[in-house]
Order: structure tokens, then sequence, then C-alpha cells
């Protein structure tokens, strides 16, 4: 017989499990044949975020030495483990051997060193190639079958078998399913909905949330201002693709600063935020890469004291305990780097995080010297960060948030725990702090700002379209401002009560699947992403039955799978990786269980090829 698994959402996920199913194939299914589905709305391999059509001044925020998708010997695997070159290795060999690659491929790998961040495309070829490294060293009993379409619907069929249809009609045969789709951005909403009908109406441009990929900024006028809403990631990918993406070049001051020379297409674009400040910047490191900031309090000891002690048990209240103790780390490292730069400086946690809250502006003019004075130690950050208190808080958050999501993997923290302390209050301060864009983006930035051609409105912007325009104000007494242009540098992540999925929609729409619950005293609370098994990963439905033929991995089962939303390090023993080798090790114990008690038939040959695309 041959048996049939399908991979929903074929990124670096998608990617990770396909190894694993071909290294543990021969520990769990031996001989068995399979024919693997791997099926993707946008492109297989690089997934949605890393197409490989998009513009190469969208780039990733993590270094090229920090992205694999390949199990190294630190992560726990069933079969033998398989240890690909990461990003920054396989960049060089392209480098080396330009002959065999595109030249476009080419040009940005040579510039790509292991501590740079790469373009999204780049990286996006890299995950094609190593899903096209494992289809051609995968056994001649496993055949892959790529398709490139949308899951509407996936139902058990009569015998069992998982039935996926396609938005064009077509359907798909699995005995096992893995979704994997990443991270789900979500329908606009009424504001958005309400904001385009007054556009349209008014002749004003008005660009909805979303990936950036997805939108055309072409058609913005040069010249004309543009007012922009959100200061986060997407922000500072709108600042390649407006400015350099239309020719701009930024040149060294002797200074050391930079300048922006214009090309005579940008736009004028005054930006803004509920917080009003961008995320802060990774930084320069002298030796290339930072090392990791250890924590004295949350240390690897007690992390594998807690591990020992309560693997499998979440009956430990730890989050709250474990939070005020990482905080108690923060300060004790940002107030010795402040001693050692003769500061002096006191540890405030929300001045950190929220500048802005709390203070009051005047006028124009004292939000715009808060400006300078922010940019200006920012500038200290990105550039001095061995020595920088603040930088050292950052980095030490990294460490806190990859020690914590091995802990919730191990069901040490209380599930309520993880909702209230981790989820709502660490991942959103740490998005701030720690997710922030390469540190040439911010210098970039600031010399736009000093040339006039981008500014930084002041907190809590509102924004009204009337008059065939559209009018800005914020909490800054007199600040307004009028453009015709409404661009929204923001979207909305991982909600999958608003999310733009027709799958997560049929299978929460029928009772297939339900929104994780935790559990407060007598209350349940429900939260924005799928219930799962905590062990294996399965999509529980909403009688609270886990399905067995059906694994849920990353961001859409993200109060689960804490951390979920970021890509897999080398020799870290991975959690992304840990978890895709559980989800092929669980598929392929379901189909050698189903080949064991059915009737066993000669595998026909699918087809001449390896690999088939549909």
């Amino acid at each position: 017989m041959v048996a049939r698994i399908a991979l929903v959402g074929v990124g670096p996920r998608g990617v990770a499990v396909a190894a694993r199913l071909v290294a543990d194939r021969e520990t769990l299914a031996p001989g068995l044949a399979l024919v693997v589905h791997l099926i993707d709305g946008v492109a297989v391999g690089p997934g949605r975020t890393w197409r490989t059509d998009q513009s190469p001044h969208l780039l990733n925020n993590t270094y090229c030495a920090e992205t694999t998708v390949f199990a190294d010997e630190t992560v726990p695997t069933t079969g033998p483990a398989d240890a690909g070159p990461s990003l920054a290795v396989w960049a060089a060999h392209v480098a080396a051997h330009p002959a065999a690659f595109d030249d476009s491929l080419v040009r940005e790998a040579s510039d790509a060193r292991p501590w740079s961040f790469p373009s999204r495309r780049l990286q996006g070829a890299y995950y094609r190639w190593a899903l096209d490294e494992v289809i051609a060293h995968a056994p001649a009993e496993v055949t892959f079958v790529e398709h490139v379409g949308t899951v509407v619907a996936l139902d058990d069929d009569v015998d069992g078998a998982q039935r996926l249809t396609l938005a064009d009609g077509a359907t798909i045969t699995a005995d096992a399913v893995v979704l994997a789709q990443g991270l789900l951005t979500s329908d606009a909403g009424s504001e958005a909905l309400s904001l385009a009908a007054q556009a349209s109406a008014q002749a004003v441009t008005y660009i909805a949330p979303g990936m950036p990929a997805e939108r055309d900024w072409a058609g913005l006028p040069a010249g004309e201002r543009v007012i922009m809403r959100g200061l986060g990631a997407n922000f500072f990918d709108l600042i390649g693709v407006l400015f350099e993406g239309r020719g701009g070049r930024f040149v060294r001051r002797p200074d050391g600063r930079l300048r922006y020379l214009p090309s005579g297409r940008e736009p004028l674009v005054s930006a803004g935020s509920r917080r009003g400040l961008p995320y802060r910047g990774k930084a320069y490191y002298p030796d290339g890469l930072p090392a990791p900031v250890e924590l004295a309090r949350f240390s690897a000891v007690r992390e594998h004291d807690l591990l020992r002690a309560h693997a499998g048990r979440a009956d430990v209240d730890a989050g709250e305990e474990l939070l005020a103790d990482i905080h108690a780390d923060f300060r004790d490292l940002f107030e010795a780097a402040a001693s050692t730069r003769g500061r002096g400086e006191h540890f405030d946690w929300r001045a950190i995080v929220f500048p802005t809250d709390g203070r009051t502006f005047a006028d124009e003019a004292s939000w715009e010297r808060f400006l300078d004075d922010y940019f200006a130690a920012e500038l200290d950050r990105i550039g001095n960060p061995d020595l920088n208190p603040h930088k050292i808080v950052h980095r030490a958050m990294e460490t806190a948030r990859r020690r914590l999501a091995r802990l919730v993997l191990a069901q040490v923290i209380d599930p309520v725990s993880v909702v209230r302390d981790l989820q709502q209050t660490l991942l959103p301060e740490g998005l701030v702090l720690a997710s922030g864009p390469p540190p040439e983006r911010v210098e970039r930035l600031i010399a736009l700002r000093e040339s006039g051609l981008v500014e930084i409105l002041g907190p809590g912007i509102a924004v009204e379209i009337g008059g065939g325009e559209v009018v800005a104000t914020t909490t800054i007494p007199g600040q307004r401002r009028h453009g015709s242009v409404l661009a929204e540098a923001r979207m909305t992540l991982g909600n999958l009560r608003t999310c733009d999925d027709p799958l997560i929609r049929h299978l929460v729409g029928g009772g297939q699947a339900r929104f994780h619950r935790v559990h407060a005293g007598d209350a349940a609370l429900e939260t924005n992403t799928l219930d799962v098994t905590a062990d294996g990963f399965l999509m529980v439905d909403a009688a609270g039955r886990p399905h067995p033929k059906r694994v849920v991995l990353g961001p859409p089962a993200g109060d689960v799978q804490f951390y979920s939303a970021i890509g897999a390090v080398p020799h870290t023993g991975d959690k992304m990786l840990a978890g895709a080798d559980l989800a092929a090790s669980h598929v392929l114990r379901v189909v050698a269980d189903r080949a064991c008690t059915t009737p066993r038939t000669p595998p026909a040959r699918l087809r001449e090829s390896r690999t088939a695309r549909v």
C-alpha cells in the first residue's frame, strides 16, 4: 500500500517537517511507500512570508547565521539528525558557485555575512533549496507532490481518510495531515472597511493593513504627503521600499552619520502610532554576532531543575514568579552596565518598554527635542551594544524567551500563567525590545528624518478622511497633518478569531477545532489560537476530543506552543525543529499503524519524477 501525508503550509516549518519525514521514516515506517502532498497558497518552500518574488528591500530581522531548517545534534529526534547548512553557510556556497545559481541570487548571497540581515527573498530561496535537497535525497519509496493552492476545507471521509478541498475545487486525500500555515493575517476590521469606503468616496488613496509584499506601493505619488500608521516592522519595510526602492542613496558623512541623497521620486511621509516611537533596532557587534546574555536567577541550572522536577505535569503556577525573577535579572544587568559607564541610571522597566507613557508634550517643539534625544540614544544603543544597558537587557530578553519556551513545551508552567504572564505580558513587551529592524534601517530612518522626507508624529495618532484628504492628529497640541494618502504600515497577526484563512474558519465553524481554553478557578478563558494537546499538538475539536490524524504546528496553536513565531536557530535544541520532528514522527506512526492493518499491495510508481508539481 501507499501511505499519504499532507502538509498544509510549506514555509520553513513545512520544509522542516518534510526533512524529518524522510529522516524518521526508516525508524518508524521502514519500507513503507509514502506520498507527501506539499500544499501552500503562495509558494511551496518559501511560503507566504519569504516568497521569492518580493522586493529585495524587504529584510528579515534575524542574522543569517541564526537561520536553519535542519535538525542538528542538539535537537531531540526520532531518526538520525541531519545538520544541513545554515542560511549563512548556504549563501557562502552560492557566492562561491555562481554558475549554478541565478545572477540576482548570487549578488545578494555575495553580500551576505553570518552577522548580516538577509532579504526575505534570499531567505525564501534558501528554504526552496533546502526542500529541493530533501526531495533529491529521499529514497525511491518517497514521492513528493507539490500543490500551489489554498486549502478551504478539511473533513473526515467515511473510511477515516482526511479529505482536503482546495479553492479551485480540487481534492486531496491523505491518511494524516500536518497544519503549518505560520503567522496568519486578519481580515480587514470594521475601521479599515469604513476608511476604505470613505477613501473611495473622497478620491483618497487608502492602503489597508497587510503584508508589505502583498500591497501596491508603486502608486504613491512623489512629492505628496502620505499619512502612515504604524512604526513597527512594516514601517521599516516601507522605509526601504519608498526611498532606496525609488532610487535614493545613503552616503556616510565625515562624522560617521548617514546622509540621504534623494532621487526626486519619494513621497513625504508623516508616520505615527499609539506609542509614537518606532521599534528599537538590532545592533552592530564588533565580533559579528552577539553572545547570549545569561540571567543569574533564571539560569540554566534552575531551568534544568524545573524540567527534571516537573516535566509532564502542568501543576506549577510558575509564570508570575519566573517573570519577577527575569525582571530582577534585567535590573541587575541594566544597573551594572550603567555603573560601568559612570551613569548611575536606575532600572525602570516601564520606561524602557514604553518611553512615552506618562509623558506630556506641550507643543511640537518639545516633541522634536524628545525625538532628538531618543534617536541619539538609539545610535548609542546600536553602535555600542556591549556597553549599553538598554541593549544588554534586549539581549537578555532573547535568552529569557527561548528558555521559557522550553519550559512551556515541557508543561512546567500552569496554562493560565502561560497566557496571562507570558503571552499577554512578556511577548508584547519583547516584540518592542528584541524584535526590531536591522541596525542599518535605524540609521537610515534617522537620516531620512534629518532630510525632512520622513517625520515621526507624536503619540496617539488619529485619522479622519473628509474634504478629499486625510487628516492626522495626535495628543500633541496643535499637531495636525493633511495628506492625499493614508497607508497602514501595520497588520494583525495570530488572532484566529479574525483571521483570513478559510481553512481555520471551516474547522472552527464546523466544530472540528476550537480555541484554546485555560481554567482559572471555576472560570474558563478562551484565547485566540487553536486548542491542541500539549504533548503531541493534536487538534482538539469543540467537544474536547483530540484528532489522532491532525497535527497543528506553530502560530495557529501559539498559546500552547509559546514563542512559536520565531524561526529555528542552529545548535540551540530549537523548539521549531523539535516540533517538526514530533509532527513527522506522529504522522509516520499513524500511517505505519494503518499499513499494518490494511492488506498490502505493491506500490505503483506514481511518476517518473521524484517530485511532481500540480
